[in-house]
């Protein structure tokens, strides 16, 4: 492994779990918004991030992505929820294997198990759970499942799609997030797509 990857394996992992130490402590009230590269994350005690699932009121309607020159994006409008998925009762950290993020990227070799993950040949970081959707940048909306979603491609060469779990009017609307930083060159929208329609497809329907 060259020593440029590997640093920039290090930072992006490092960067990864050091966003998440304070995500969860940012207030979201109103509509689900998208998050990308695992703002949204949190690292436990073990050291593994894991994904907040707390329900809590929503005071504005849910609605496809606006795009904008700065700052969080807020969707507005309607959201289509076709499949309605659980939020909580199951590990997310745990839907999608090292071999099924391997298999997406076409990579040779996969990393260990959790919602961070990373592969080689190509070099990939991966980040995927449960979360209250936020995004900065420009969101494209899409559909994964039948329910909206959003894919957020980001100036850095990250991707991330967000997938929309329920319409629930008690709670903000949590998505299933997967994200792919590129550590080698390859279009990482076509895998984060691949990686947050299997984590959708595999998450119980509520």
């Amino acid at each position: 492994m060259h020593l440029r990857r590997v640093s920039a394996l290090t930072t992006v992992l490092a960067l990864a779990l050091t966003l998440g130490l304070t995500a969860c402590a940012t207030k979201v009230v109103g509509s689900p918004v998208a998050a990308a590269g695992g703002s949204s994350s949190e690292k436990t005690t073990s050291g593994k991030p894991s994904s907040t699932k707390t329900s809590r009121k929503s005071s504005a309607a849910e609605a496809p992505a606006t795009t904008g020159t700065a700052g969080t994006q807020k969707p507005t409008g309607d959201v289509k929820i076709t499949t309605k998925k659980k939020t909580e009762g199951y590990e997310d950290c745990d839907l999608l294997t090292p071999e099924e993020v391997a298999t997406a990227i076409g990579a040779s070799k996969s990393g260990e198990k959790g919602c961070v993950q990373s592969t080689e040949d190509p070099f990939a970081v991966v980040l995927f759970m449960v979360t209250f959707a936020e995004y900065e940048g420009e969101a494209r909306t899409i559909e994964v499942g039948g329910n909206t979603a959003y894919e957020v491609k980001e100036k850095s060469g990250d991707c991330t799609v967000l997938v929309m779990l329920t319409d629930d009017p008690d709670e903000i609307t949590p998505a299933f997030q997967a994200t792919v930083t590129p550590i080698d060159e390859f279009e990482p929208c076509a895998i984060a797509l691949k990686l947050a329609t299997k984590g959708f497809e595999k998450i119980p329907n509520a």
